[in-house]
């Protein structure tokens, strides 16, 4: 991941976590709906899916040759988002999650 994907995605996490901890019963639909009022179109969100209680999404935020997405999971107070890859060009499918930043 470039240094432009990652001073990015440290920005979408951030409002991304906020917005989706105050969904009071993260669904598919909720999930969507917040996301969408956040500035994602349908088209960029991925692999929405319940898993018991959280609700399971990719976000495809590739631009310009960059390769990021985010991988969230939607709970409540614990909602989390990671960077991920994805093949700078073509059908999105997430290549791998990033460990850790550095």
């Amino acid at each position: 991941m470039n240094a432009r994907d990652w001073c990015a995605s440290v920005q979408h996490e951030q409002r991304i976590i906020e917005a989706l901890q105050a969904v009071p019963t993260p669904t598919p639909a909720s999930v969507r709906k917040t996301l969408n009022g956040l500035g994602y179109i349908d088209e960029r969100i991925h692999g929405l899916r319940q898993d018991g209680t959280t609700t399971r999404f990719h976000l495809d935020l590739r631009e310009s040759g960059g390769r990021l997405c985010e991988a969230g999971t939607a709970a409540g107070a614990t909602t989390d988002v990671t960077p991920c890859l994805a093949p700078a060009t073509g059908p999105f499918t997430v290549e791998r999650a990033d460990e850790q930043r550095s």
